[in-house]
């Protein structure tokens, strides 16, 4: 990648929202008296004509957020995403999934990706509805875990390809310190990667320590610990989106089989663009939409390896934190004693 398309963000130019700025909307009065449909009109008078309404309103099912399908008067579908319900059981790092959402959408969308959604707002204080919430573009299309089976070799690659191509699109932006979107914009975030990376995999590890789950802790330590001289290499905070490539959050399109959308950028991190899902055990057509060389270097192929064992660690754990899938337990399971044994035949860098 040339360093000429790499664009530096500092924490001033990733808050303001289109519509508008993220702390701003406290200033709202808040309408009472309202119905479900007054509220959500009321919202849209934020960024819309008087003349626009919504239509209809359906509720998503079956996510850790509240999501609300919205159909305007204007032809426009717009997705709500409202914080979890006061009981469900989070993870630390999902308590701001909200917010790093938000600001990774109105980061990005200075660049106007068709595949990424348009952000509108977003409100922390959850002015009119109650409770913090942000309201985007909606993405249409059927999920690659769904349509996999359905796609040729030649469409597959594209779709990767495309993928590849999104991960090195968003990790041309860099930011002048490691760590969380909310951690850099405030000026709390790390000078080192290593530093940053194991406060978040250590943060994952007591996550799991808290319910008591059955991992073995020492050894991921040791191992972390012993190849973190890996993660020294990787000297320039680049935004990755950690889940990207997962098969349920990519979209689409049901008649070109082509990518249509990504969803779910909760995961959005200042750090290394290796740690995108995409990238573990890639095909050649993701590598080449990334622009990156096919051949990995020994610190690569032990940085990829930390990853798996991070993300194995946290499809885990959050198997106790809803309602539990010991099937997907299992295979995350083997996946990670796989990924360890591998780790202890590495040598360091």
């Amino acid at each position: 990648m040339h360093r000429s398309n790499v664009q530096t963000h500092t924490h001033s130019s990733i808050l303001p929202l289109k519509g508008a700025p993220m702390n701003s909307s406290h200033n709202i009065i808040q309408p009472t008296g309202l119905g479900e449909y007054g509220k959500l009109d009321a919202l849209l008078s934020l960024l819309f004509p008087s003349t626009v309404y919504v239509q209809n309103s359906q509720n998503l099912n079956g996510h850790m957020h509240s999501l609300r399908l919205l159909k305007l008067s204007n032809g426009a579908s717009l997705l709500l995403k409202g914080s979890p319900s006061t009981g469900t059981p989070l993870l630390r790092h999902e308590r701001f999934c909200l917010e790093t959402e938000a600001r990774f959408l109105a980061l990005i969308g200075q660049s106007a990706n068709p595949c990424i959604p348009q952000i509108y707002h977003y409100d922390p204080y959850g002015s009119p509805l109650g409770s913090s919430y942000s309201l985007r573009q909606y993405v249409k299309g059927t999920p690659l875990s769904v349509m996999a089976c359905q796609l040729t070799l030649q469409q597959r690659n594209g779709i990767d390809r495309h993928l590849g191509f999104l991960a090195g699109t968003i990790g041309q932006n860099v930011a002048p310190a490691f760590g969380s979107l909310q951690q850099v914009a405030v000026g709390a975030g790390k000078s080192s990667w290593s530093d940053a990376f194991c406060a978040l995999f250590e943060s994952v590890l007591r996550d799991s320590e808290d319910m008591f789950i059955n991992l073995p802790y020492g050894q991921i330590r040791d191992e972390l610990s012993r190849l973190q001289s890996a993660l020294e290499e990787v000297i320039l905070p680049r935004l990755v989106v950690v889940g990207l490539g997962r098969s349920s959050h990519v979209l689409l399109d049901d008649e070109s089989k082509q990518l249509s959308g990504v969803i779910d950028f909760s995961s959005a991190f200042w750090g290394d663009i290796l740690m995108a899902e995409v990238f573990e055990n890639p095909n050649p057509a993701v590598i080449s939409g990334a622009g990156l060389p096919l051949d990995r270097t020994p610190g690569e192929t032990i940085r990829l390896l930390m990853y798996a064992c991070y993300r194995l660690v946290s499809q885990i754990t959050v198997q106790y934190y809803r309602n539990r899938d010991e099937t997907k337990e299992f295979d995350a399971r083997r996946r990670l004693t796989a990924t360890i044994t591998k780790m202890m035949t590495m040598r360091p860098v």
